[in-house]
């Protein structure tokens, strides 16, 4: 089959090109049209419920909505984890779905469970934002001169955030900081008392007064007209106007009774940025799956036209996290390495050929598979990132061509004194081809596993898989369709012949060596014995990790103060900390979020601080200095600062790790049970123990201790004895003291809350607070401490649940140690220091391992059947058992060289290093199967005799077994120099590929030439003895009886 299709494209190699032109230019439209992004979503399908409940203590929020809300959602099909957050005025409850669980389909279920949960007036539960955990893609301040940061706030909430909301793939635009303007009546207590009024009575006669009526339609002769009534407060002065009762024939209005201010919500959350202590941003949320790069095109058109058109003169839409930073210095990255890789790989062939028609007929292969691959990128919407691109090895994309080029060329030097002939060039190129077709399917099948990844490594993984076949397949597909009309026209005439004298010297002393070596059955043993001995040795000394260090190029700080302390102290904090993170000049900004956004979907209290810390690009740092080391400085400048405790992140895996861990950190032990106070002395021995550990950094407690609480308790019998219901006591402290909002206010298409609540001095005022005054039935006045006790007592600052138990976490990071070693030093530490009741509590760890385990998990069960379908492709080569296993026996030798490089370059093994080997695997394969293939045709074809067999066939097939391991690792070898933005993912596997070939390529020259006539001496033994006894075996049955 293989050999019709070789000789029908060789025929009409004319139509064959014009396909290929075609083909061409469909792939470079469909690369024109490719989504283009840094790094995968890697982040599994999540959905977050939000419930906000101003006003409301942290336990009535767990007790009352994220209880309720849990139970609900517990059922819902596809779920993986859930968890939940409980803290002042929020309800946050994460839903973490299982992988193949589509997103709307997941957030359609979550809506009908949530729709059928009875909840406390006023709680509206409501789904966030269909994003990404890193669907953070565009980061703004507004600023200005001379507008203070109301009227800011205004522009933001009506101008700025409606036209980026406009933009195609921008799903919402979260705010952060500002003022949320309130009309607010500040009410006197005392002219309450005066006038003998309730709070009730005066928010019943806002809202009487805030209405429009509609009176239907008014016929006057032939025109009709609608009768419209507007009686809707349009501003302060509507509001203060207000009758609310009449005293001895005299109104009184709602401006008698306090004060009209324009206030706002109460302010759980502020923004500084750089020397600005007190400021906006907002946060562009992308549509999850949306193409990145175009959505931030939209977006930067956007903010062109609100900075030209839109805003004001003074007022500026001023970026300081974009994602096109790093889109743009990834792909870079990417693209410096693939030109430098396809450049090196065209000097080796030149190099090892001596033709530039040679080699450039070889290195067209490289941007015709690239264009097929992206033909299939396209169709199956895979995207263009650091992972689909660059992990292509130019190398092993070529060495199909290299091994057809090199034979047409050995078919042109053996037939110096005539011209090729068409035949000979079919001829040359059937030779080579099933090889090539087999060995490069096995290099396909090797890496199957990472299809059968699981959640993020599967997201990281599966378009590297996707692109490096679907180029395979286009490189298949161009050295056999393609690459022989193209070699037949370059070499068709009589030519000088090159001679690689450096070559042709290793080749006679390669062809000495081999004599030397073969039959010598205890060399080969004791070859393969220190080849496994250095394997065993070097794996089980090898660091293991999830993956490498993802570099943004910049860093996301997760900040603790002391507990408890207001936003005034917070923001000064604040201040603090950008002054001294500014002194370092590698530091470009600082942009510090103190407390928690509006949209509540960062449920922090105000002594939590999250800060953008923008870095100047790598290559503009004095003294050398690297990012690791950077942040050991911080880290030790941070510690001189009493008061806060620094974590150190990175903005899209901080987002990553806490929808996979529920923490800020790569790993967490979660203490389960039900006493918070039992699972902070046990999370405090938890601590203690670990920060014995080597390697522990950034050890803390993620929920903040308890928090002083002003309690109010209805004292029942009281209520009775006055008269005096619950309600009006919980309204006195909902509305009066809490603020709540009781009506809307319309000024144009804008709106406003309306709401009435106690000066500032009452509300911060225990004494105050229980003297305001609740009305009898009979019109007495009873102050609030005779109905309710008032105390201070200690509660909750956040309520943390994972799957409908409270629990307390540790967060930690692990800092220049591998992390399955730190692991194991960890947890043992852990065992050893840390002593509780088993029956009650429970310890569990989360975080970077759980996805390294499951990732080995699933390499032990796929790795070996890949092997099986490698043996298959290579059985229906060889038609026996004995060659296929003996090329297989090369590729867990190979690894040698892997790990040497791993140790030399003190790099651990990790999922991107395991692909590194996966690739390996294939291109050892691939130069197996040429070597074998061409001893077995010297024999078959020509009858040579076993041992001239092996030495020619090795010494023909050194120059393309040569020339395909060197442009596969010289392909590679700027991936494994890199040190931009991107390559922290490229260089594990690089470093495999290039170290692993050195060892592969000795054993495929040496030991498996040897091995060969070892095994086929025997098995040519074996069949001498077969002969006679099969023979007289023969006679016998043709024997006639006598």
């Amino acid at each position: 089959m293989i050999e019709r299709i070789v000789t029908l494209c060789f025929r009409r190699r004319g139509i064959a090109w014009l396909v290929f032109a075609f083909v061409a230019l469909y792939g470079w439209t469909s690369w024109k049209q490719l989504p283009v992004e840094a790094y995968p979503d890697i982040a599994d399908v999540t959905s977050q419920v939000v419930t906000q409940v101003p006003g409301l203590a942290v336990e009535e929020v767990e007790q009352q909505i994220t209880v309720p809300l849990e139970r609900a959602l517990l059922g819902t099909p596809g779920l993986h984890v859930l968890r939940s957050k409980s803290t002042f005025g929020l309800s946050l409850i994460v839903v973490v779905f299982q992988d193949g669980v589509e997103g709307y389909w997941s957030r359609q279920r979550l809506q009908e469970r949530i729709n059928d949960v009875s909840l406390p007036y006023g709680a509206k539960p409501g789904l966030d934002a269909y994003t990404s955990p890193i669907g953070e893609i565009y980061r703004y301040t507004l600023e200005s001169k001379t507008r203070n940061l109301r009227e800011l706030s205004e522009l933001q909430f009506w101008t700025v955030i409606p036209r980026l909301k406009k933009v195609a793939g921008v799903v919402d635009v979260a705010n952060f900081g500002g003022l949320t303007t309130q009309f607010m009546l500040e009410l006197d207590p005392a002219r309450l008392v005066q006038y003998r009024l309730t709070l009730q009575q005066v928010k019943d006669a806002i809202n009487a007064n805030n209405n429009n009526a509609g009176g239907s339609l008014m016929n006057r002769g032939e025109q009709a007209y609608v009768i419209r009534g507007v009686g809707l407060i349009g501003s302060l002065e509507d509001m203060g106007n207000v009758v609310v009762t009449a005293k001895g024939g005299t109104p009184v209005l709602v401006k008698d009774l306090g004060r009209l201010v324009y206030g706002n919500v109460e302010r759980r959350g502020i923004l500084g940025k750089d020397g600005n202590p007190d400021t906006l941003s907002g946060i562009t949320l992308l549509l999850k799956d949306a193409n990145a790069s175009a959505t931030l095109e939209g977006v930067h058109q956007a903010v062109r036209d609100l900075n030209e058109n839109l805003l004001p003169r003074d007022v500026k839409v001023v970026p300081y996290l974009d994602r096109t930073s790093l889109i743009d210095a990834t792909m870079k990255t990417v693209g410096m390495t693939l030109a430098e890789g396809m450049l090196l790989v065209t000097l080796v062939l030149l190099l090892f050929l001596g033709s530039p028609r040679a080699a450039l007929i070889v290195a067209l292969t490289i941007p015709l598979a690239l264009l097929i691959a992206f033909i299939f990128m396209h169709h199956f919407r895979i995207p263009a990132n650091l992972l689909s691109l660059g992990a292509i090895d130019f190398g092993i994309l070529v060495d199909g061509a290299v091994v057809l080029v090199e034979n047409i060329l050995r078919r042109r030097e053996q037939q110096q004194d005539r011209p090729l002939t068409p035949a000979d060039a079919v001829a040359a190129t059937l030779q080579v081809a099933r090889p090539i077709l087999f060995g490069m399917l096995v290099i396909i099948a090797a890496y199957f596993p990472l299809f059968a990844f699981q959640r993020i490594e599967y997201k990281l993984f599966s378009p590297m898989a996707y692109a490096v076949g679907a180029a395979l397949l286009g490189a298949l597909v161009t050295a056999l369709a393609l690459i022989p009309g193209l070699a037949y026209l370059a070499f068709r005439t009589p030519r000088r012949i090159f001679h690689n004298r450096p070559l042709e010297w290793l080749a006679v002393r390669y062809d000495a060596f081999l004599s030397r070596a073969l039959g010598r059955t205890r060399w080969l043993a004791a070859t393969c014995a220190a080849a496994v001995l250095g394997i065993a040795a070097l794996g089980a000394t090898l660091g293991r990790d999830f993956l490498p260090y993802l570099d943004e190029g910049s860093l996301w700080l997760q900040v603790t103060m002391p507990p408890g302390i207001t936003l005034d102290k917070a923001s000064a904090m604040a201040n603090e900390l950008r002054r001294v993170t500014l002194e370092f000049p590698e530091v470009s900004y600082i942009v510090t979020q103190t407390g928690r956004n509006d949209d509540g979907t960062d449920p922090w209290t105000v002594s939590h601080i999250e800060a953008s810390v923008g870095l100047h690009p790598y290559s503009t740092w004095k003294s050398g200095l690297t990012k690791q080391e950077l942040i050991a400085r911080l880290d030790a400048r941070y510690r001189q600062m009493p008061g806060y405790a620094v974590g150190f992140m990175q903005p899209m895996i901080d987002g990553v790790q806490d929808k996979l861990s529920g923490a800020h950190s790569d790993l967490v032990v979660k203490v389960y049970g039900d006493s918070f106070d039992e699972m902070r002395r046990i999370a405090g021995d938890v601590i203690a123990a670990l920060r014995q550990v080597p390697g522990a950094a950034d050890v803390s407690i993620d929920q903040e201790p308890p928090l002083p609480n002003l309690r109010i308790d209805v004292d029942r019998a009281a209520t009775a004895r006055y008269g005096i219901n619950a309600a009006d006591v919980s309204d006195l402290i909902y509305t009066g003291i809490g603020g709540a909002p009781i009506g809307q206010l319309y000024v144009g298409e804008k709106s406003y809350d309306l709401s009435v609540r106690f000066p500032e001095g009452v509300r911060n005022d225990p004494d105050a607070i229980a003297g305001l005054m609740l009305t009898a039935p009979d019109g007495a006045k009873v102050p609030l401490a005779q109905v309710a006790s008032i105390r201070t007592v200690s509660g909750e600052s956040m309520i943390t649940r994972e799957n409908a138990r409270r629990h307390v976490t540790v967060k930690l990071n692990a800092r220049d140690r591998d992390l399955a070693g730190f692991l194991k030093d960890a947890q043992a530490a852990i065992e050893r220091g840390v002593r509780y009741d088993h029956q009650r509590y429970q310890i569990a760890w989360g975080g970077q391992f759980e996805n390294l385990e499951r990732a080995e998990a699933r390499l032990r069960v796929i790795l070996p059947m890949t092997l099986a379908i490698m043996f298959l492709l290579l059985f229906a080569e060889f038609q026996n058992l004995r060659q296929p296993a003996l090329v297989l026996l090369v590729v867990p030798l190979a690894t040698l060289g892997g790990l040497a490089a791993l140790h030399l370059r003190g790099m651990t093994l990790n999922v991107s290093s395991a692909v590194g080997f996966i690739a390996l695997f294939g291109v050892a394969v691939l130069n197996g199967v040429l070597m074998i293939a061409q001893i077995n045709r010297l024999r078959s074809e020509e009858g040579k005799a076993l041992r001239e067999a092996v030495l020619e066939g090795a010494g023909s097939r050194m120059r393309p077994v040569l020339m395909t391991a060197t442009v596969a690792a010289l392909g590679l070898t700027p991936a494994m120099l890199a040190t931009g933005l991107g390559s922290d993912v490229q260089r594990p596997l690089a470093t495999v590929v290039v170290g692993g070939l050195v060892t592969a390529t000795l054993l495929t020259l040496v030991l498996l030439p040897a091995l060969y006539h070892l095994i086929e001496t025997r098995a040519e033994a074996a069949a001498r003895r077969r002969a006679p006894s099969e023979a007289e075996a023969l006679a016998a049955d043709t024997k006639e009886p006598t």
